[in-house]
């Protein structure tokens, strides 16, 4: 059997018509509530593509209690409520021409399903725009399917105004009426160009979706075509839904790729960053190398200096005036090494004091024991604190 694509509209009023088909009941079938599934061996809850269809009955509602119908009376227009055999629900089924068993069993019929629902979604949306409310799937029958529930954007709330083939019909006739032309005739040219209509919309749904995934428009018998001629239109499809397979292909490569490129993005802009940050620490090193280095380099003046003060009686710490020395500039220049010696340098020089004082000999005074640096100690005379 050949894949053949299948798209049907229809619309409803409140009313039930002689088939006891209604707005209510289409809505009860669709969520599969009520009595309206009797068809339905194991029914299940439907697969939402678009909207809300639970809520869909009071969107409805309120979409025809927003709306007036227009009439003339007495020479004035007036509004009156939408009457209920108005149609006021349009709806549209696809059919997917694989049997739900062989989908469910499949993983590539279940991508190609899942790809033919979001065409068909793209297709009545860039047809119908915002008039669409919902699309939900069933699955749960021989064949699935797809629903879509519309609601038209006129004042009258007439929902055959979205029925592209009745927009015609009702022209064509009104129109040859008008020139005159026989009712008869008038309906007669009006059913054949609402066929043409809608074989046209046909055309353009199987234009846009069915051949895309390599199904047919009508089977062989339907257009007379010879065994080579159908063979040789049943290559072409299968050429073209390998082409389709194909580029669906290419597209999870290269969103593959282009996912892959975002990883890359966001890895170098890490990169960068944590580059960034070592460098800003290197430079911080190197400046605190640098001056560490200066301060090394000025070690050596500094124990000149300090020898020197030491054998001219010139250094001396004093608790409560601190260092007193002829020349402090070496020990500034040393910084943080100067820094370090200076306890050990107290100890020493309170040492010396002691032994010139005559309070100390080796063994009999705790080095410790030496007058403790100040911790603030205030400038001396003879030069800045240490």
């Amino acid at each position: 059997m050949p894949e053949l694509s299948f798209v049907h509209c229809q619309t409803y009023s409140r009313k039930p018509n002689r088939a006891g088909q209604c707005v209510a009941q289409v809505i009860a079938e669709g969520l599969r509530s009520g009595q309206y599934h009797a068809h339905v061996t194991d029914p299940k809850p439907p697969v939402v593509l678009f909207g809300d269809p639970s809520t869909f009955q009071q969107v409805h509602d309120d979409h025809v209690a927003q709306r007036k119908t227009r009439v003339a009376k007495n020479g004035k227009t007036i509004e009156r409520a939408i009457r209920r055999d108005r149609h006021t629900l349009f709806t549209i089924v696809a059919s997917f021409p694989v049997p739900t068993a062989t989908v469910e069993a499949s993983s590539r019929e279940q991508a190609r399903f899942k790809n033919w629902a979001h065409l068909t979604l793209e297709w009545v949306q860039r047809y119908y725009g915002s008039q669409l409310k919902t699309a939900f799937a069933h699955v749960d029958e021989e064949y699935p399917h797809l629903h879509f529930w519309l609601l038209p954007d006129y004042h009258d709330g007439d929902a055959t105004h979205l029925h592209f083939g009745k927009r015609i019909k009702r022209a064509t006739v009104a129109s040859l009426k008008a020139d005159g032309v026989p009712p008869r005739e008038a309906v007669a040219a009006g059913n054949a160009a609402l066929k043409r209509t809608m074989r046209s919309w046909q055309d353009s749904y199987h234009e846009d979706v069915g051949i895309r995934l390599g199904m047919h428009r009508y089977g062989p018998r339907r257009r007379r075509l010879s065994r080579a001629q159908w063979a040789a239109e049943k290559s072409m499809v299968a050429h073209r839904r390998r082409l389709e397979e194909d580029r669906e292909r290419l597209e999870a490569h290269v969103a593959a790729l282009e996912a892959a490129i975002s990883v890359m993005g966001d890895q170098k802009r890490d990169l960068e960053t944590k580059a960034k940050i070592f460098v800003d620490r290197a430079e911080q090193h190197y400046k605190r190398m640098k001056t560490e280095a200066a301060q090394v380099a000025a070690v050596e003046p500094m124990l000149d200096a300090l020898v020197a003060e030491l054998e001219d009686g010139t250094l001396g710490f004093d608790p409560d005036h601190g260092w007193r020395m002829e020349n402090p500039r070496p020990f500034q220049a040393a910084g943080k090494i100067w820094s370090k010696l200076e306890p050990a340098m107290q100890r020493f020089v309170g040492m010396v004091q002691a032994a010139e004082e005559g309070r100390w000999s080796a063994g009999s005074v705790d080095p410790a024991a030496a007058p403790p640096r100040r911790p603030d100690p205030a400038p001396s005379e003879a030069g800045p604190s240490m």
